[in-house]
């Protein structure tokens, strides 16, 4: 059996090895439209297409499906929270400078989708049951890529602000959320039975892709959209189709 431990240190560690970056600094400050604009679609397909798929699949399933009320407030609670806290970050009296608000908005998002991912891994293992995980050299490729390019979303803003590796090591370090993450699951499964322990792991994967989605949508409009336009030239626009369609092509060989 595919050991739980094993799957989420990997999972989480994958993001630092966007610290290869640095050695294409000079190049990435030089093409800014197909860099950000690659940025801005990959954002847009992990952050409001991929996430808010999540909610309006999952979204069936809270409160028992019993109570659609209840349901959609808990929803909107989850979408406002994420709309707050992106909005604290950009206006917020504490961070004052604007490359430093990217970098802690991007640092927030792989925070939030980093949880999520833990809390959808550790779901498969919850309840003692042989987790259906498939592992093969396309899926684990995939895999790679996506953590990769959920890193680069944090360093490319760092690289902008001139941060040094220490730094954005620790920025990159949020990423190590997903593992104690991925145990909630076995934990709300081994202490409230099997059937209660996945309603409350759903919910709280739904939770939070909320908040991202909502969060996500302030970070591209008001971080990533207008470094990428900020030439007033066309080809971002290109790349962030690149982008968005590159993602989902990575993620149709995961999931």
């Amino acid at each position: 059996m595919v050991d739980l431990a094993l799957l989420a240190i990997g999972l989480g560690v994958l993001p630092l090895s966007s610290l290869l970056l640095y050695s294409f600094r000079e190049w990435i400050a030089g093409h800014r439209e197909i860099v950000w604009g690659g940025l801005v679609g990959v954002l847009a397909f992990l952050g409001l297409s991929h996430a808010m798929a999540h909610v309006l699949e999952s979204k069936a399933f809270l409160f028992g499906g019993a109570s659609e009320i209840a349901t959609i407030a808990f929803l909107l609670v989850g979408l406002g929270l994420g709309g707050t806290a992106a909005w604290f970050v950009f206006e917020g009296p504490f961070i004052r400078t604007e490359p430093a608000r990217i970098v802690w908005a991007a640092t927030s998002f792989l925070a939030l989708h980093s949880l999520g991912d833990g809390l959808v891994l550790g779901e498969g293992f919850a309840g003692g049951l042989l987790p259906n995980v498939r592992i093969d050299w396309v899926t684990l490729s995939a895999t790679v890529a996506h953590r990769f390019v959920e890193g680069a979303i944090v360093l490319i803003p760092a690289l902008a602000w001139t941060l040094k590796p220490r730094a954005s090591i620790l920025a990159l370090s949020v990423s190590l959320v997903l593992i104690p993450a991925a145990f909630v699951p076995v934990a709300l499964t081994n202490s409230i039975g099997l059937v209660a322990g996945v309603t409350a792991t759903t919910a709280l994967s739904t939770f939070f892709a909320a908040m991202e989605a909502a969060f996500v949508l302030l970070v591209l409009v008001r971080g990533f959209l207008p470094i990428a336009n900020a030439d007033r030239g066309t080809r971002w626009i290109a790349w962030t189709v690149i982008g968005f369609m590159g993602i989902s092509f990575v993620h149709f060989l995961v999931e």
